[in-house]
């Protein structure tokens, strides 16, 4: 048998950008451990299968290399822009539809410019969660081979979850953050003792003025030790920082990959109703894998 994959680069226009998606549309009947595989061999963190759902528009499983995940921003964004292109939805028109993923019914929007050409994918995530921890900062340090004053140790100690649990951490400087050279296995302890999929770092010392931080996302429990750009996790601790109050404004952009050689935006929309994620994409490959 084989399989039509598309590999696509989320939150980004550039082939060398963002975050690469495989994206694997009308599939067949996989089994887990081959849409696994599938991943594996495209060497993406993730790759999105397309169902048929009874329950909504598309029906959408993710996976790793090493397991399926309940939700991925990066792959929701490569897989809308994919079938946008493809001509599977209304071209030049905004279109609204809704994913049926482990992590509930969830609405994407699929936004034209003016040229009829997809300007950007918008997609809502879960409700957000929020979870007081006890954290020793010192064990944080050691895990990501810094000193304990890289990291702002005054924001609230908490984990955050818009699908997938994340640990935000605060780093006071955008070079103390490009010079971190994590313990991977460390890290994977520790998220497993907490709950989480990933430690998402961040520093409001920018790039770009626009940007509300900059960030990297470590998600070695996931087989992942570095994620280039992260949907879920830029979205998830968004809301931190507005429940918090250390932030006040509800349309942002994060800066993430430009530390590895991947840069990348995520546009973040902080709703009553929930939060929304979203970027440009690139397709960069097309093939078959048997």
């Amino acid at each position: 048998m084989k399989i039509s994959v598309k590999k696509v680069n989320a939150f980004t226009e550039s082939i060398g950008g963002g975050n690469p998606a495989g994206v694997v549309l009308d599939s067949p009947d996989l089994t887990d451990e081959q849409m696994k595989y599938i991943s594996k061999t495209l060497k993406v963190s993730e790759t999105a299968f397309v169902f048929p759902s009874e329950n909504a528009d598309y029906k959408v499983r993710f996976f790793s290399p090493e397991i399926e995940v309940d939700l991925c921003g990066h792959a929701t964004v490569a897989t809308f822009f994919t079938l946008a292109v493809k001509g599977a939805l209304s071209e030049g028109k905004n279109v609204h539809v809704t994913q049926e993923t482990k992590a509930g019914i969830l609405p994407v929007d699929i936004c034209f410019n003016d040229n009829g050409k997809v300007e950007r994918v918008m997609m809502a995530q879960g409700k957000s969660e929020f979870k007081d921890i006890y954290l020793d900062i010192s064990v944080i340090a050691d895990s990501l081979n810094i000193s304990v004053d890289g990291i702002d140790d005054s924001l609230p100690k908490q984990i955050v979850s818009t699908g997938l649990f994340t640990l935000p951490l605060s780093i006071h400087s955008f070079d103390t953050l490009k010079e971190i050279r994590p313990n991977f296995e460390k890290i994977r302890k520790i998220c497993a003792k907490l709950g989480v999929g990933s430690f998402h770092l961040f520093t409001f010392d920018t790039i770009e003025s626009s940007s509300i931080y900059h960030a990297r996302n470590f998600a070695p429990l996931y087989g992942i030790n570095e994620d280039p750009v992260t949907g879920t996790a830029n979205g998830a601790v968004c809301s931190y920082l507005l429940k918090n109050g250390i932030i006040k404004d509800k349309s942002l952009m994060c800066e993430q990959g430009d530390i590895i050689g991947r840069p990348g935006r995520v546009f973040v929309e902080l709703e009553k109703t929930g939060v929304k994620v979203g970027g440009m994409a690139k397709i960069v490959e097309e093939s078959e894998i048997d």
